[in-house]
Parts: structure tokens; sequence; C-alpha cells
């Protein structure tokens, strides 16, 4: 069976305008962190695995991906602009 590197496609979130600021700050600052071409190539998934290794173990069942990712987009911004 062959597959495709770009197996998921585009991934579309339904975000409100205050949402979709927080994440694009945090996209652009994990994007220009020195010394970590992975954060350069794919910020947005470098912060999910951040916010994985760093994030308070809390329950997620039920929290739709739009929060999650809002809630980690904070979280990384709050700990790497203090």
């Amino acid at each position: 069976m062959d597959t495709d590197d770009d197996f998921m496609g585009e991934v579309e979130f339904d975000l409100s305008s205050e949402q979709g600021e927080v994440v694009n700050k945090a996209v652009n600052l994990a994007a220009t962190i020195k010394g970590n071409e992975f954060n350069n190539t794919n910020p947005l998934i470098a912060i999910m695995q951040w916010w994985q290794a760093n994030a308070p173990e809390r329950p997620r069942a039920g929290t739709s991906p739009e929060a999650q990712l809002v809630e980690a987009c904070r979280n990384f911004l709050f700990a790497h602009t203090r």
C-alpha cells in the first residue's frame, strides 16, 4: 500500500477573530525561535507537541479541537513571552 506523507490533507478550524489572532501570534512566534529547524518548518505541530509535554494534565475529552488549539497557543505565548 502506497502512503502519502500528507495523508491528513488540509485541516480547518472554526475560530473567532480573537482566537485566530492568538493562534496566529503563537505560530509566528514558534516559527521564529532560533536553533529549532522543526519549529521553523512546522510551527503549529511544534506548539501542540510543546503543549502536550508541558501542559498540566487536565481532561480534554469533550473539548473541541478549536478550544484545545487556542488553549495550547495561549499557554505557548505565555511561556515564551514573559
